[in-house]
Order: C-alpha cells, then structure tokens, then sequence
C-alpha cells in the first residue's frame, strides 16, 4: 500500500504488517509524528520498489489475509470486472454504504492487484471480496441485475436486502449468467446521450437509490 493515509490505515489495522519504507524526502515534507515504526530506504531504491507513476515516497508491505465477514442486508456481485481502477472504487463505494461482501467472476481482476488495492485507499481492509462462481453464489439470493431494459431503479420499492449485480461496461452481464439466475432487471434511466455508464458511477448510484 503507498501513500500516508493508506498506510496509516493498515497500520492501525489488525493485518500484520511486514515493514513500512519510506524516504528522507518524505520524513522532511511530513513533521507530523508518524505513529508506527518505518526504514528509510534512498529515493532511487524507492522508485524502483513503487507501483505508481509519481510515487508518495512511502509504503507498506503486509502479509495478506482477508477481512472478517460482518452478515448484512446487501452484497454486490461484479461480472466481467478488469479495470482495477473500477473495482477498487467499487470496493470503497461498498464500504461506504456499510456492505461487507463483493462477489466477484473468475474473469475479473484480481483484487490484489496494486492498482486495485491504490484505488481502494484502504477500504478493502473492511471489504471481503470473493472470487468466485457467480450462478452458485447468487443462488437463493434477491438479485438486483443492472440491464438497459430493467425496471426504472427510481420506481422500485424499499428493498430490504440482496444483491446488485453489476456488468462490464462494454459487454453487460454474461447473457448465460442471467439465464441461470432469477433476477429483477433495474435501470438507471439515461437523460442524454452518453452510451454507458462506468461500472464503479453505476455501483454508486445503485447502492444511493437501493440502500441510501
């Protein structure tokens, strides 16, 4: 994890964490008491280490472990979700909204992805996401199947609980997915002229009109 408010947050988390690095640079821009124990490493061997572009100059290294599973009303399941951009922002947006568990399909990105576990700014810490077989984890659950030609997501009633299904953008939801899971078909309604909607601004609306 890189960047200070990323890091403060594994540090004060229960994971364990392996070691924090950081550079002379970093410690002279932040005079703020830091309060977890770091190396200091050169900037040029820090660059090397870094994932990002313009690196923050600090960084954790933790052993991977995965979140304690809190039961609630609501989960979402992502279909077909590559960018790791749009599933770390998914992941937040579910911490946000209080929902503890992501399913996600063999074909999506891989949650540990650096640039997932980046977009994520520490919230799959609390997030537990599950790769897995999308017909047997939906089975027996109320679906919410986000489709161009669903019911008006304003029009459905208090839900108390299931689960939002969210697509590729460019492909949808797998067509044999939906064949094999019962599903109530809901819409965001589209008032201009934009082709489609982004998958983490869709999960995000979803879970205002549904859960908020």
């Amino acid at each position: 994890m890189e960047g200070l408010k990323s890091v403060n947050e594994i540090a004060n988390s229960n994971w364990q964490v392996e070691t924090i690095l950081c550079t002379k640079e970093f410690l002279a821009k932040h005079t703020e008491v830091l309060h977890f124990q770091y190396e200091i490493i050169e900037a040029p061997v820090f660059y090397k280490i870094s994932t990002l572009k313009t690196p923050q100059e600090i960084l954790a290294i933790a052993k991977i472990q995965q979140p304690q599973i809190v039961v609630n009303d609501w989960s979402i399941a992502l279909d077909g979700i590559n960018d790791p951009g749009n599933l770390g922002t998914i992941i937040r947006i579910a911490d946000w909204y209080g929902i503890s568990t992501i399913y996600c399909s063999p074909n999506s990105v891989d949650v540990f992805n650096p640039k997932v576990i980046q977009a994520t700014m520490g919230s799959f810490l609390r997030v537990l996401v599950i790769e897995t077989d999308l017909v047997e984890a939906l089975r027996n659950k109320t679906v919410f199947a986000t489709l161009l030609n669903g019911e008006n997501i304003r029009d459905v009633q208090n839900p108390t609980g299931g689960v939002i299904l969210i697509g590729n953008e460019a492909n949808g939801i797998n067509g044999n997915l939906l064949k094999q899971v019962p599903h109530k078909a809901i819409t965001i309604p589209r008032i201009g002229n934009a082709e489609s909607l982004n998958a983490g601004i869709a999960t995000a609306i979803c879970c205002e009109r549904l859960i908020g």
